[in-house]
């Protein structure tokens, strides 16, 4: 492990519903008691807890963390558990439950054996180690999940369905396509929403609310809108964009809304500067015409109240008004090495990361929300010379910045985790630039492949970071603990064969919205 002095870098550049929502709704009442759970007897779980996707073996390990040192895994869920299917992304609620998607691969051979159509809920706080209670329904090929910002007791799981192999593809063919669907079949993949109650005394199984039809096809990720402390009258919406059809969707998200859970706006992402767009209806029920735009990458912003959209193929961000659904800005990408994106937690920054062409290492920048005319600031940072961009998080409180350096095979350094200090993001003085602090550069376990999260703990929404837990690929893999106020590696934990996810989770820190996020 190497830890570095503290180096500063910054060189700069300047309706009506569409009637396709709702399937198999379910009522749902705190005051329910059926199908209580009650613990096993064991004393219950209260400390923080690393989920690892051993991807080798489909299995999930759960490592209890005790700090600098005696770290050690609880226990690992087998692979059966999860009808031996790969594992997608996890994510926990304010009910402390933990959702783990099942998602299979994207293949329809062998009459699509080895796609996943379910979501599993694990009972984390209630023994010794954490329990499998049910795998849920859902629908074809769930791969992204996220906790609701408007409540933390739901669960918004993204149906991505499958391309290859199949006579219907990108279609959800349980919900969506399927002769059987009240109101009859219809294209594209879905959005399942599943609420759980808290644990304790009559607490339930979770339950689907409902999944949403989207009529669009391709890879979907989601941001949700809500009222911010300057407008209050800024609607709860969720937009899910589709990756393939190349448009957002949008759910109504009121809680008391006579349309809640159900699509009521569709946003073509065509840009007519770009191809030649096709009119379409944004209350239709029918598919629109493919784009070539790609959206794959959303963000809302706590400080501007807008919805962000980043068009990989057209090398644009979008700027959506949540309240009109128009889109307000692009900001164009295309002379910039950037192809992904991420946001600060107090909605100020766009964090935006690249590679060059050819390949020569991670590129990092920021766009200022908060400034007019949104300018750029193009970072220099030599230490990611040799690197391919990984995977990135902040830490709530926006201090701490940790990027993984990826395994691509250009890539001439790799098993690296770089921690910044985000603080001096926000300029010191009106006149000065955003910068990014390099803390250190801790050299990882060789062994290519790593995943990450952060354990923040603190005030609500502000906490600051503790540990970094990071996974390491191999036969068998483990987890590398890293203190996060000296950038020190502590311990290496063995779990399963080819970690990579990993989520942090403990009592609490859903409640507090103490969750690193990217």
């Amino acid at each position: 492990m190497e830890t570095m002095k503290r180096r500063t870098y910054a060189s700069y550049v300047t309706t009506g519903a569409l009637g396709l929502a709702l399937i198999g709704l379910a009522a749902c009442s705190s005051g329910d008691d059926t199908g209580t759970l009650t613990p096993d007897g064991s004393a219950g779980l209260s400390g923080p807890i690393a989920f690892v996707n051993n991807t080798g073996d489909r299995s999930l390990t759960s490592v209890a963390l005790r700090g600098d040192s005696n770290s050690a895994v609880l226990n690992t869920i087998p692979n059966t558990t999860f009808g031996n299917l790969a594992l997608g992304d996890m994510q926990f609620t304010s009910g402390e439950w933990v959702f783990v998607n099942i998602s299979g691969i994207n293949d329809g051979q062998n009459n699509s054996q080895n796609v996943g159509t379910k979501v599993a809920a694990l009972d984390p706080i209630n023994s010794a180690t954490p329990i499998h209670r049910t795998n849920l329904p859902t629908g074809v090929r769930p791969v992204h999940i996220y906790r609701d910002p408007t409540n933390g007791e739901v669960i918004w799981s993204m149906n991505d369905t499958i391309t290859i192999n199949t006579t219907t593809p990108g279609d959800d063919t349980i919900n969506c396509n399927n002769p059987n669907r009240v109101g009859g079949p219809v294209e594209g993949g879905s959005v399942t929403i599943i609420h759980n109650s808290h644990q304790g005394p009559g607490a339930h199984d979770p339950e689907i609310e409902a999944t949403v039809c989207l009529l669009a096809d391709g890879h979907k990720v989601t941001a949700f809108s809500q009222p911010t402390a300057t407008d209050a009258t800024i609607p709860r919406r969720a937009f899910v964009s589709s990756e393939i059809a190349g448009e957002v969707a949008v759910i109504d998200n009121e809680p008391n809304s006579s349309t809640k859970y159900q699509m009521i706006r569709r946003i073509d992402m065509c840009n007519p500067q770009k191809e030649t767009c096709n009119p379409e209806n944004p209350t239709g029920t029918t598919a629109f015409t493919p784009n070539d735009s790609a959206p794959h990458g959303i963000r809302w912003s706590k400080l501007t109240g807008k919805v962000y959209s980043i068009q990989e193929g057209y090398g644009e961000i979008a700027e959506i008004d949540p309240k009109t659904f128009d889109i307000t800005n692009r900001i164009d990408l295309t002379s910039t090495p950037y192809t992904s994106f991420g946001i600060s937690p107090d909605g100020r920054f766009l964090l935006l990361r690249g590679d060059t062409t050819p390949p020569t290492g991670t590129k990092l920048g920021v766009i200022d929300l908060g400034t007019a005319n949104n300018p750029r600031t193009d970072f220099t940072i030599p230490e990611l010379a040799g690197t391919s961009p990984g995977t990135f998080k902040f830490s709530p409180d926006g201090k701490r910045f940790y990027i993984l350096a990826g395994n691509a095979a250009t890539a001439t350094k790799k098993d690296r985790l770089f921690a910044f200090d985000a603080s001096t993001l926000v300029p010191a003085a009106p006149a000065a630039q955003p910068a990014l602090t390099l803390l250190a550069e801790i050299q990882l376990l060789q062994t290519g492949g790593h995943g990450m999260d952060v354990l923040a703990q603190g005030a609500s929404g502000a906490g600051e970071a503790k540990y970094i837990v990071v996974s390491n690929t191999g036969t068998p893999g483990s987890v590398t603990i890293i203190n996060a106020t000296d950038n020190s590696i502590k311990q290496h934990v063995g779990v399963g064969s080819a970690p990579n996810g990993v989520l942090v989770y403990y009592p609490g820190a859903a409640a507090a919205g103490n969750q690193a996020t990217n």
